[in-house]
Parts: C-alpha cells; sequence; structure tokens
C-alpha cells in the first residue's frame, strides 16, 4: 500500500515543554522531525494538490492551558488548540522552519498530554476494557482498582503507549478507514523512541483506529529511516 491508496495524516513530532526554576517556558523541540514532517507535507501538497492534516504533540510539566496558551482564547480553541494559540515563547522555535515550508501555524493541530490522559481516563472508567488491554495502558505499580468490568485509576500511572495511542488516533483525526495512513515523524530521545511508539501503534489497532501508521525516524543530520506501513492486524 502506498499513501496514494487513501488519506495521510501526519504526526510532526514529540515534543516537549515546561516552567524552569524561575518559571520561564522551556521548550524542548523536536525541531528536526517537525522540520521533515513539514517538507513531506509540502510535497504531499505540490503533488496532490492538498495539504494534509498535520499535528504536534506535547508532553509537558503543569497545566497546559494555563501554563502554555496565549490568552483570551475561545474555549472551542482552548480545547482544540492549532500552533498560533500557544504562547509566543513556544510559536517562535516553530515559525521559522513553518515559514520555510510556508505552512500556517493555524494549519497545524496541537495535541497535548492533560487532554490525552482526561480521555484515557474517561475511557477507562467508562468503557468495557478488556483487561489484557487495561494492563497495557496502566503501569504495574499504579494502585488501580478494578470496580465490576471498569478500572478506576489515577491518569499519572498511565502507560506511555496509553499516551502515544492518544496521540495517534488524535493525530489521524478524520482519516481511520484502513487505506489512511498516519506518517509519524519522531526522534529518538528520552521521552520519545521506537519501543514505545510500536507498543502505541499496537494499542492503537487493538482499542479501535483503524488507520494504518508509518514510524518515520528522523536521525541528527535530518535524515531519515522509514519504516513499514503497519495496517490493523498486522
Amino acid at each position: 500500500m502506498s499513501e496514494q491508496d487513501g488519506q495521510v495524516s501526519i504526526l510532526a513530532g514529540n515534543s516537549r515543554v515546561y516552567l524552569d526554576e524561575d518559571g520561564k517556558i522551556t521548550v524542548e523541540a523536536q525541531d528536526k522531525a517537525f522540520d521533515t514532517a513539514l517538507s513531506f507535507a509540502r510535497d504531499y501538497q505540490n503533488k496532490h494538490g492538498w495539504l494534509p492534516r498535520i499535528s504536534v504533540a506535547f508532553d509537558h510539566h503543569g497545566i497546559f492551558r494555563l501554563q502554555f496558551l496565549r490568552s483570551k482564547l475561545t474555549n472551542s480553541q482552548q480545547r482544540n488548540p492549532r500552533l498560533n494559540h500557544l504562547h509566543a515563547v513556544i510559536q517562535r522555535v516553530f515559525l521559522p522552519i513553518a515559514e520555510k515550508y510556508q505552512i500556517a501555524l493555524s494549519d497545524i493541530h496541537v495535541i497535548h498530554e492533560d487532554s490525552a490522559r482526561q480521555h484515557i481516563v474517561h475511557i477507562l472508567a467508562s468503557e468495557h476494557i478488556p483487561q489484557a488491554l487495561t494492563r497495557r495502558m496502566l503501569s504495574a505499580d499504579n494502585g488501580a482498582q478494578q470496580v465490576g468490568s471498569f478500572c478506576q485509576a489515577s491518569p499519572h500511572k498511565l502507560t506511555c503507549a496509553a499516551i502515544t495511542k492518544e496521540y495517534f488516533e488524535r493525530a489521524a483525526g478524520k482519516q481511520k478507514g484502513r487505506d489512511d495512513v498516519l506518517e509519524v515523524f519522531f526522534e529518538e530521545s528520552a521521552w520519545s523512541n521506537r519501543l514505545i511508539y510500536v507498543r502505541g501503534i499496537q494499542l492503537s489497532h487493538m482499542l479501535g483506529v483503524s488507520a494504518s501508521i508509518r514510524l518515520n525516524l528522523v536521525n541528527g543530520e535530518n535524515g531519515v529511516s522509514r519504516g513499514e506501513i503497519i495496517r490493523v492486524g498486522q
């Protein structure tokens, strides 16, 4: 299967933001993954005539909407932020790359850890999740309490695979058919590595994400190692 068989969406790196000891915003950006992803998006648009859905994920400390969004946003913008809705300090990191490929920050969706955690906890509390899958979503020492067929747990005890699954599902957007492809661009880091992402793919497909997913590892020289497209059932 190639990208032309279905719709394409892009996850343009998994960056990290936090407040330092002086309360200043610090950005650990996966800028090489972001650059490579936007280059892919621009080439795709030139070839097919439309810009794929682009998202960027943020791990973070603290409360994202209070610390990392700019002020005076609508409720809708706070719930579904774009890159131009983030604090100016964060925008300045990504803007030069976006401008290089003539892609507006307003065209790039933001996925953040707070929202991902809240949604997963809601799923665990309200849906019938098989115990085998629950174990993949919760760390072994979480102290989770089984209540009937539900599992109630602290959001701070979710596994990296569970968070990654949520990132993938949101990045895929409405492109969720088996022939649709989510292209994931990432760099190896303490919070982002191939093993976590492979587990995230497995969990995504087990929990109903039907889009196919490909991992694209971006190295320090802006080279990219493209993996195989993983379909549901593989």
